[in-house]
């Protein structure tokens, strides 16, 4: 790939996850791998960046840099944006300015602040914003119109020790919005979260998996998707980068063509809930995701669920903290359904609230601080020997 072929690119995830994505990006072969604060940055061309969003796992965006300056105060946050815009020569990944920032698309701007002097993102973004359109209007005589929903530009500016970064996002709705979650619970995981707990488990995708309190089967769709080989993109139907110049819907088509390893084609999978609703809601999520057949689903206590023969994995995420009332003795209970009925498996406990679940009794071969949402949490990693 040629210099001006390169794209700076970054990869965002939620805190505690860098090292997963890391592992994925260096898996897919990309250049300039750099871990980051909930953040992965690398370098590739428009192909990686259509590539990533289809089948990272554990990102949340995919962000072009478009470009970086002082950003002191207002004036320096709306001349950067300014001569970035109207600057000739500038080009990403063989797409220049003049053609990128045309003023018939619609353009939304978002901004976030940190160890800076100006800390007002809407006031941020307001000034970038105007710079902007100051140099569409030096360019072209004329400007782009702001679009709340569904712009064809979905810019970012990140103010970070007053230098500020513009940055062109690729994905839109979060990728952790698969498609497949047609009905929720309380406060129920993220996908991304899902996947991670599952890749940091170490599974090799052989045995069953088995979710004792499975909510509307997040985790158990992520292990299906893992074993099976499916691209997390695989059911959106509609991506913003295909709206920008350059795009090639023939090299997209190849890359949702790539064989993904697929290590449990016979996986199987068992999900339990005490929630006649949470077990509706897995049926439907499950269905969507393609994985319904390979899954048994009941109402029950996953305390008295006598497991399938293994070894698997066994996942779980236990309320905790905001999400509903904690029970004092819960990690016990669960520490002890862990070592006295899956012996011999592997497991992964999402823990949180106020003991982010060291009161088990088991000891974990790890603890990964991660954040899940609003709330402090722990990937907890278990050989159940």
């Amino acid at each position: 790939m040629s210099e001006s072929q390169t794209l700076e690119l970054t990869a965002t995830c939620a805190l505690g996850l860098e090292e997963f994505l890391e592992a994925e990006l260096r898996d897919l072969g990309v250049l300039g791998v750099e871990r980051q604060r909930a953040a992965v940055a690398f370098r590739g061309g428009w192909p990686d960046v259509w590539r990533t969003n289809y089948r990272l796992r554990t990102a949340n965006r995919v962000l072009v840099r478009l470009g970086t300056w002082n950003g002191q105060d207002g004036d320096a946050l709306a001349a950067g944006a300014r001569n970035l815009v109207r600057r000739r020569g500038r080009s990403w990944g063989g797409i220049d300015a003049g053609t990128l920032f045309r003023p018939h698309r619609t353009f939304s701007l978002r901004a976030t602040s940190s160890a800076s002097k100006e800390r007002d993102t809407r006031w941020i973004a307001l000034k970038v914003k105007d710079g902007f359109v100051d140099g569409q209007r030096d360019r072209y005589g004329s400007r782009s119109d702001v679009a709340r929903e569904d712009p064809d530009l979905n810019l970012r500016v990140w103010l970070h020790k007053n230098q500020a970064t513009l940055l062109l996002d690729t994905s839109g709705a979060p990728l952790d919005r698969r498609g497949y979650r047609l009905q929720t619970v309380a406060a129920p995981l993220r996908e991304q979260l899902a996947a991670a707990a599952i890749l940091a488990s170490g599974w090799d995708g052989q045995g069953p998996v088995v979710d004792p309190m499975c909510g509307s089967g997040t985790l158990l769709a992520e292990a299906a998707a893992i074993a099976l080989g499916q691209a997390p993109g695989r059911l959106r139907e509609r991506w913003p980068f295909e709206a920008l110049p350059g795009f090639k819907p023939e090299v997209f088509s190849t890359i949702r063509g790539e064989a993904l390893h697929a290590p449990g084609p016979n996986v199987s999978l068992f999900g339990i809930d005490r929630e006649p609703a949470a077990i509706a809601a897995a049926h439907s999520n499950l269905e969507r995701a393609g994985c319904l057949a390979l899954a048994t689903l009941e109402v029950g206590d996953g305390h008295r669920f006598e497991p399938p023969a293994g070894p698997g994995l066994v996942v779980v995420n236990p309320a905790y903290g905001e999400r509903l009332a904690e029970g004092r003795d819960q990690w016990r209970r669960l520490g002890d359904l862990l070592k006295n009925r899956y012996r011999g498996w592997q497991a992964v406990v999402v823990a949180g609230g106020e003991t982010l679940g060291k009161t088990i009794g088991l000891r974990p071969r790890r603890r990964i601080p991660i954040r899940n949402g609003p709330l402090d949490a722990r990937l907890l990693l278990f050989d159940l020997y």
